[in-house]
């Protein structure tokens, strides 16, 4: 097996009470490709303790060239080596 490279993962920083719930700025999730989907709902299994706040219907994803979308709502990959931000819409700025 060859080892994995910078490029074999996505990282995704967390934003808001999202941040707190899973308690870390960022997460790596060692993967080619992901859906966006997907990438929300490692984080909620990521959640210390309690209820998630936050879903798929809830959740901007940014992607770094700049797309945002809510998972539910588009059908979108992501691929090794990019990387993304969660943000809830409770943000609040």
């Amino acid at each position: 097996m060859a080892a994995r490279g910078i490029a074999d993962m996505i990282k995704v920083r967390l934003v808001g009470h999202i941040r707190t719930s899973v308690g870390a700025d960022f997460i790596v999730l060692e993967e080619n490709q992901l859906d966006a989907e997907e990438i929300v709902e490692r984080a909620r299994a990521m959640v210390k303790s309690g209820e998630p706040g936050f879903n798929r219907f809830n959740t901007l994803v940014v992607v770094e060239d700049g797309e945002a979308f809510v998972p539910s709502s588009v059908k979108r990959s992501v691929k090794d080596g990019e990387s993304v931000v969660l943000i809830p819409f409770s943000h609040g700025g």
